[in-house]
């Protein structure tokens, strides 16, 4: 196979995550790490932009653990293979990553033998993929792009299931990822977001609406979930960015300053 499948490992202990990430490419020649993270939000930010396959998280890391991590990959890409390292032996851990999908854990000295056996079943599992991902032959992979675009456009304030949107087209969450950052120079879950994002700062800026109705309207059942989005998107609070546009009566609108679709 000339693809090589690609890694991000993560823990906050700089010489273990390089000792993780040597023993993958050592014992998995399919494999290939692509980036290790100190953080969790560093780990997170490096899979929005390498759209990787497979993520080893340590358990305890500074600003987002490994069991928050893999819930929040799942959000981003439910096709990503998630696996827990730690050193700490409490089942209240491995349950807990059972729960949020993670597909194994191991333990801290990782024993090169369960790893190699585990990188066997990760290959098996991703190739297993790679043989549904030829998309219908009615559809070419440029309209089915576009066709999952529109879709998110008139589905942005309802929950969105990636793999649902997949199955439908007969091919894998991890090919329409792929295919989709390809044609559109993104992520469908970050289109999504930017969406949602653009359709927020119009209601902020047009209506009175509070940011829990806003949030609500855009696809966040959640509003401290909106607000955080909100701000790691645009730079600021949901609260400020309403304040800023009252500021400025002069500027144009925001359906005016806006396009129709995120910026790809």
């Amino acid at each position: 196979m000339n693809r090589k499948f690609k890694v991000i490992v993560a823990d906050d202990e700089k010489l273990i995550a390089r000792n993780i990430a040597n023993r993958i490419e050592q014992c998995g020649g399919a494999f290939e790490v692509v980036a290790r993270a100190g953080t969790g939000a560093e780990a997170l930010e490096a899979a929005r932009e390498l759209l990787p396959d497979v993520v080893f998280s340590d358990i305890k890391m500074p600003e987002m653990d490994g069991i928050e991590l893999i819930a929040r990959l799942r959000s981003l890409n439910p096709s990503i293979l998630c696996v827990i390292i730690s050193g700490y032996n409490d089942f209240e851990y491995t349950r807990a990553a059972i729960r949020n999908n993670a597909v194994d854990y191991l333990l801290k000295p990782v024993n090169p033998e369960e790893l190699q056996a585990l990188l066997g079943r990760l290959e098996a599992t991703l190739l297993a993929r790679e043989q549904r991902v030829v998309p219908r032959r009615e559809t070419s992979p440029a309209a089915l792009v576009e066709s999952v675009m529109i879709y998110l456009r008139e589905n942005y304030d309802k929950p969105i299931d990636f793999s649902a949107i997949a199955d439908m087209q007969a091919i894998s969450a991890s090919y329409l990822t792929r295919l989709f950052h390809d044609r559109a120079g993104t992520s469908p879950s970050k289109y999504l977001a930017d969406y949602r994002m653009q359709q927020a700062r119009k209601l902020l800026a047009d209506s009175t609406l509070s940011v829990k109705e806003i949030a609500a309207r855009v696809g966040y059942p959640d509003p401290f979930h909106f607000s955080k989005s909100f701000k790691n998107l645009v730079g600021m609070s949901p609260a400020q960015y309403r304040e800023e546009r009252a500021a400025a009566p002069g500027r144009g609108t925001p359906a005016e300053e806006d396009d129709d679709e995120p910026t790809r």
